[in-house]
């Protein structure tokens, strides 16, 4: 505010001096006796010429006369000097004038910026900062204040079906303020009174996680299911649902529910974006790393294939992912994850427990090795596999 200041200060004062020293400049004495001296010159130098046209007889002697008396004529005007009061009178009264419409100059042009500046200008500008704490808490009392009206109002009526979208604004209203309590119990009334509204669950069960420090699981996970029942393409239920997954290391279930979010949405959109690449965190998670080595003193021919399987532990045991490699790669260490599925919708990030097997097949029968290790966890497994040849 101190800069404006000095910087209009600035401004106005060589906008004074700008209009007052031009008007209080005269024109010195000097100059006008040099003026006087030198039209005297000139009108000799033109009575010369007169004088000589009628010496040869160029002009008549009436017309030397006429010539000679209208120069004199002049000589006298330009040299008659008046008294030296009559001088300094003029000069007394140009000076007091000079002066006054200075000092009228100098007290009009800061009132006019002034009136100016109110008019056009923004003088609250000039304390930007408490202007704009002053505005947000009023900003902040107003929707508090419109906020509780609209509760009050809701409470106080007869429960009607048509109010669910005023409680759901209710309860967005709370959210804005960060009441995600208040928000809730907003949100419950408006789910009571439009329970087949497939936004609005999701809606309340974002809430609910909200409320209770981000987690899914409980009401908020019933919240997620009831709107996917009601919309199966709900974008925010779908969103809900595979992070829920996530967050209890259910991989494959996550995976599952965003590959459903990104069929709904355009493929560049920053949440389908995002979407795949919590698809590939999950994918990397749940992936099983195995190390592959020979056993001592087993020896196993360069062109041999390895074949790395992963089944499900019981009775079962299914095929769920399978990768082949040189046996001249060994030792190695090796990924299975879903991309190397047999069957899509029964993959590898499905079961946190699953059993890895290594096969090394040879052209000769008989002389195949192998080795098997078991697998637990949900998240960056791994495995250590010795291939050995088989007891006989």
């Amino acid at each position: 505010m101190i800069t404006f200041w000095i910087v209009a200060a600035a401004m106005l004062i060589a906008a004074i001096l700008c209009a007052v020293v031009p008007l209080m400049q005269r024109e010195p004495a000097a100059d006008a006796y040099r003026n006087r001296a030198l039209n005297v010159s000139l009108h000799r130098c033109e009575l010369a010429d007169a004088t000589h046209d009628r010496l040869a007889g160029l002009i008549s002697a009436d017309q030397h006369a006429a010539v000679r008396s209208e120069i004199e004529q002049r000589v006298l005007a330009d040299t008659r000097t008046p008294s030296a009061l009559s001088v300094m009178r003029p000069q007394r009264q140009g000076t007091a004038t000079r002066a006054a419409t200075s000092a009228l100059l100098i007290a009009l042009f800061p009132a006019a910026a002034c009136a100016l500046y109110l008019k056009l200008g923004q003088p609250a500008a000039l304390d930007l900062e408490d202007s704009f704490g002053a505005s947000h808490d009023m900003s902040s009392a107003s929707v508090e204040m419109m906020v509780s009206r609209l509760a009050f109002g809701l409470k106080s009526r007869v429960p009607d079906p048509r109010d669910a979208a005023k409680w759901a604004t209710l309860a967005r209203s709370y959210m804005a303020l960060e009441r995600p309590s208040d928000a809730a119990a907003a949100y419950t009334r408006a789910v009571a009174l439009d329970p087949g509204d497939a936004q609005l669950r999701a809606d309340f069960a974002d809430t609910l996680a909200s409320a209770d420090e981000g987690r899914l699981d409980g009401r908020a996970s019933d919240e997620i299911a009831a709107a996917l029942a009601i919309e199966p393409s709900n974008q925010k239920a779908l969103a809900l649902a595979a992070s829920a997954a996530f967050e209890a290391r259910r991989f494959a279930i996550a995976i599952a529910y965003w590959r459903r979010l990104i069929s709904t949405l355009d493929a560049a959109s920053p949440t389908a974006v995002q979407a795949q690449k919590n698809i590939d965190e999950a994918l990397s998670m749940s992936a099983v790393t195995v190390t592959l080595q020979l056993a001592d003193g087993v020896h196993a021919p360069p062109d041999a294939t390895v074949i790395l399987s992963a089944h499900t532990q019981g009775a079962g045991n299914t095929l769920l992912a399978e990768r082949h490699l040189s046996a001249s790669e060994l030792p190695a260490t090796v990924i299975l994850d879903d991309t190397f599925a047999i069957n899509p919708a029964d993959s590898l990030s499905a079961y946190p427990q699953v059993s890895v097997e290594a096969r090394v097949v040879t052209a000769t029968p008989g002389e195949n090795l192998s080795g098997q290790t078991n697998v637990t966890g949900a998240e960056n497994r791994r495995a250590a596999l010795v291939i050995a040849a088989p007891p006989r």
